[in-house]
């Protein structure tokens, strides 16, 4: 398939459904390869049946390891998308040690260990876009969720740094931050108060609509491809003007 990202390979986390299916169906409409990565190995295997793109089963909580299984298809990586994250919630106090590091590890870590092994194929070729999944949450308007926020304010803030960094390697680095997107991750985390949370999403979105995980697709592929060739180190918000910077 032509398109402008035709002849470019994306690593998209998080792919086995959800935000990272949708970001995957955008790319390869656009022409890109695109290989998924996920630890859910059943659904990782359905979507990319689906989809028909390659797939990799390793565990961002392991970060070496994961970059051990993706080996030399790193070199290949043009696009790098960030996506995959937990979200437990809980009071500050009732977190251990030992979750609080699972957090940090699966949603900043990982994303960290993932660009020192694209960048090397990036830098050779000259050009290459990475892409993190941060969070309208950053806001502070949440509690019970500090682990996640703290893991995703790093991640901004290695989206500013990675990008005056990189820039002069052609490599652009910026975020997208989601406002309240229908998942799977969604239904988990408001299991019992989906109702109340989304007549509460409403009342404070500018659009008085849900958003879907295709309009977090469609500002990926915007960043991903030479559209937005001069665009860097900057958090796109998509969220229906709930949280306006």
């Amino acid at each position: 398939m032509t398109g402008m990202l035709s002849g470019r390979t994306a690593l998209i986390t998080g792919g086995a459904g959800g935000l990272g299916e949708a970001q995957a169906a955008a790319l390869l409409a656009d022409g890109a390869e695109v290989l998924l990565l996920d630890n859910r190995a059943d659904g990782l295997a359905e979507v990319a049946g689906r989809l028909g793109t390659r797939y990799l089963v390793a565990d961002l909580a392991d970060p070496a390891a994961c970059i051990a299984a993706l080996g030399r298809q790193a070199d290949a990586v043009d696009i790098l998308v960030n996506n995959a994250a937990i979200n437990p919630l809980k009071p500050i106090e009732a977190y251990d040690l030992a979750e609080f590091t699972r957090v940090q590890t699966i949603n900043a870590t990982a994303a960290f260990a993932l660009v020192q092994s694209v960048i090397p194929g990036m830098k050779r070729r000259g050009r290459g876009s990475i892409i993190n999944i941060c969070s309208v949450t950053l806001s502070g308007w949440w509690a019970d969720m500090v682990p996640y926020i703290a893991s995703k304010g790093t991640l901004l803030g290695m989206t500013r740094a990675m990008a005056r960094e990189l820039g002069p390697a052609g490599i652009r680095v910026n975020a997208i931050s989601p406002g309240a997107i229908p998942t799977p991750l969604e239904r988990e985390v408001w299991a019992d108060k989906l109702a109340e949370y989304e007549t509460y999403l409403l009342d404070r979105q500018a659009l008085k609509f849900r958003g879907s995980a295709d309009d977090i697709a469609q500002a990926a592929l915007f960043l991903a491809s030479d559209r937005g060739r001069f665009i860097t180190g900057q958090n796109l918000v998509v969220d229906g003007g709930w949280w306006m910077q």
